[in-house]
């Protein structure tokens, strides 16, 4: 098997939703054509890399395929996936490179310049989800946390907070303090950096303990209860 990288600068892993990912893959898939013999493989650092496996048998042919599209040539299936491409970085605030399996440029995808710089505002707030990370040596402990959507929440914390929060990893938390965030493309406001100032560890329930809970409170009938589903939510909190 041979390599091919599709690398995005200014990103990273922990930056690029799989949602995000799996636009670009089908056009990266018709960039380079021969599905049958291409392999996506993952996600690395160095910016952000697309790794991808090619059978070697077919690696020639898709690399002069690639060539052909820097020169305007090739299919209109490869043109315009390239396209779209370049589309997708521009709505990014981005370039890229396609690299070879000796990590040469083999094609570019320049960074327009009119992309926007994100509008960052710094304010107090919170974010909740899963505690995976903790760690660090200075006076500010990294400490990461995986959203709703599987997004990395990038946060930082001093040694005492940190020291309670270690008490709860792998638990559901929601941490408070000052933090900077940027508004993406789609017009939504997202994480760059929370200072964790307080934090709270939030309880999960299954839906069978909520009715127990329920009948241990007297035995509440659906039917007697103006809002159920919203009494069944506040018992989970």
């Amino acid at each position: 098997m041979k390599k091919l990288i599709l690398k995005l600068h200014d990103s990273s892993p922990d930056r690029l939703t799989m949602k995000r990912l799996g636009q670009y893959l089908p056009h990266l898939a018709d960039l380079l054509g021969e599905s049958e013999h291409v392999h996506f493989t993952s996600v690395t650092d160095g910016s952000a890399m697309l790794n991808v496996a090619i059978e070697e048998s077919c690696y020639p042919k898709i690399i002069e395929q690639v060539r052909l599209v820097h020169g305007g040539k090739g299919s209109k299936k490869s043109q315009k996936a390239y396209s779209a491409l370049q589309n997708l970085m521009d709505e990014d605030g981005t370039g890229g490179a396609i690299l070879d399996n000796a990590e040469s440029s083999v094609l570019m995808f320049r960074k327009s310049q009119h992309a926007e710089k994100p509008l960052l505002v710094t304010k107090s707030g919170s974010v909740q989800g899963r505690l995976y990370k903790i760690g660090g040596k200075d006076a500010t402990i990294p400490v990461r946390l995986e959203g709703a959507n599987g997004e990395t929440l990038h946060c930082e914390a001093t040694v005492e907070i940190a020291e309670k929060l270690s008490a709860h990893l792998f638990k559901q938390v929601r941490v408070s303090g000052h933090g900077q965030w940027a508004r993406t493309v789609e017009g939504r406001w997202s994480l760059r950096k929370l200072t964790i100032e307080s934090f709270d560890v939030l309880k999960t329930a299954n839906a069978g303990a909520v009715i127990a809970q329920l009948q241990s409170i007297g035995g509440l009938k659906w039917s007697e209860m103006d809002d159920p589903h919203g009494m069944a939510k506040d018992l989970r909190s």
